[in-house]
């Protein structure tokens, strides 16, 4: 069960290292990105910086749920040995 804890726990670590660079390249790069290809009025670039902000935000959410699946199993392994 030990391994199982220190397992997990690096997972959720991974997860939330993920979850921050996912968080910003939706809010620092893309996001900015994308408003400024409304504001200038430019379809294909407006349409490129959509899927980039869709697919930031996927990614983000992805990676939170590794670490919530990982503190979940963190938690289910504890109260195996107890």
């Amino acid at each position: 069960m030990k391994i199982t804890k220190v397992f997990m726990g690096f997972s959720a670590v991974y997860g939330l290292a993920l979850s921050l660079l996912f968080a910003w390249a939706l809010f620092f790069q893309d996001m900015p990105a994308l408003e400024k290809a409304v504001k200038a009025n430019a379809p294909h670039a407006e349409m490129r910086h959509r899927i980039n902000v869709f697919a930031d935000g996927v990614w983000f959410l992805l990676a939170n749920i590794i670490v919530i699946n990982s503190v979940a199993a963190m938690s289910q392994a504890g109260k195996k040995n107890d």
